[in-house]
């Protein structure tokens, strides 16, 4: 199989990754703060460290970094808890379901309304007009790799005392996250190469997010109520710690090998890839340039529905994504809605010989 399906999930992970999640299975089995004793003790460090890792990267304090089971559900605790009733939130077209399915239903059970922008300097206008309360985007389209200018938008919001929530899924472990923005969301299993089940919610000190979910926090309080104090006000439940300890190991991995040096050689394949079809007349591409890219983008073959030509490439092992990305709106920007896009994303490791025959294939057809 040749893997190019890395704007989903980052496949194989790093040696270490795996390492770090089997000794939590056969030496720890533990999580922190549901116990006493070492295994407890070394579970609340390995907890501690990966949040001021990630605290270091989004320029929040470790004790507003709160884990959870990835994006989507990060996200929805985030716009739960911060859409209130007609809020008037602006987004882009270029969102994941997980920003665009709960703003739907926010809008429909709260009253909030929905401006989507198709441009990011459309919704700085909007924020500069104090025409909305809260924007939500994402930082790259994990339709064509496009990074947008969050700082632009950070401004803008501030100006009026706006709020700015960064779904950061396609950005975490290739680019800086210290936007500005109020709250950063991302999984952990894409480009920051931890197991899936895992992401995270960075908020900046004196927002207030109250609990959307409750239950156990491993508190040793004999309390009925919920706690406020963060990070257990938005963790409620079991951890995933099998996979905190593997995200350790992979910021191990990644802070030696640098979050740009990653990027770098990840972008490398996939221009050498849209170079060679650019020149096929049959083929459509849909990607950003190179500076302001991470390494995603789409295609279409003239004679080939989007689902076809998937079918044609896993066939001839290749394992990439054909459909519409869980990225509804994007398709009507890009005047793909018909059947969406063939998307090819490529990884630090991804060899270039892969997407050459990749380009050969589809060339050939």
């Amino acid at each position: 199989m040749i893997y190019l399906d890395h704007a989903a999930t980052s496949f194989p992970k790093p040696p270490a990754v795996v390492d770090a999640v089997q000794r939590w299975f056969v030496e720890v089995g533990v999580s922190a703060d549901r116990g006493d004793g070492p295994e407890t003790t070394a579970c609340a460090a390995v907890v501690r460290r990966c949040r001021e890792r990630i605290a270091q990267r989004t320029g929040h304090q470790p004790e507003r970094v709160a884990f959870c089971s990835g994006a989507t559900e990060g996200l929805n605790l985030v716009l739960r808890a911060l859409v209130g009733d007609r809020c008037r939130v602006g987004t882009t077209w270029f969102e994941h379901s997980s920003v665009v399915r709960p703003l739907r239903a926010l809008a429909e059970r709260r009253g909030a309304t929905i401006h989507r922008a198709r441009s990011i300097e459309e919704l700085c206008r909007k924020l500069e007009a104090g025409a909305l309360d809260l924007a939500v985007l994402t930082h790259a389209s994990n339709v064509t790799g496009e990074v947008f200018d969050v700082r632009a938008v950070v401004t803008a919001a501030n100006q009026r005392g706006a709020r700015v929530v960064l779904d950061a899924s396609q950005t975490a472990g290739y680019l800086p996250l210290d936007c500005g923005a109020d709250v950063v969301v991302a999984s952990a299993h894409k480009a920051l190469h931890a197991p899936p089940g895992l992401g995270f919610v960075s908020a900046a000190d004196g927002l207030d997010l109250p609990p959307q979910k409750f239950g156990g926090t491993g508190s040793s309080a004999a309390l009925d109520r919920h706690p406020d104090a963060w990070p257990a006000a938005f963790e409620a439940g079991t951890p995933n710690t099998p996979a905190l300890f593997g995200l350790d190991a992979a910021l191990d991995w990644l802070d030696a090998r640098g979050e740009s040096a990653a990027l770098e050689a990840a972008l490398a394949p996939l221009q050498e890839l849209r170079a060679r079809l650019a020149a096929v007349a049959s083929v459509e591409l849909f990607a950003a340039p190179s500076d302001r890219s991470v390494p995603v983008l789409s295609l279409r073959h003239a004679d080939f529905d989007p689902l076809e030509l998937g079918g044609v490439l896993a066939h001839a092992g290749f394992h990439l994504r054909a459909g519409f990305h869980c990225a509804p709106w994007a398709h009507d920007v890009l005047g793909t809605s018909d059947g969406g896009t063939v998307r090819v994303s490529s990884g630090p490791d991804t060899l270039l010989d892969d997407v050459q025959a990749l380009a050969d294939l589809i060339a050939a057809l």
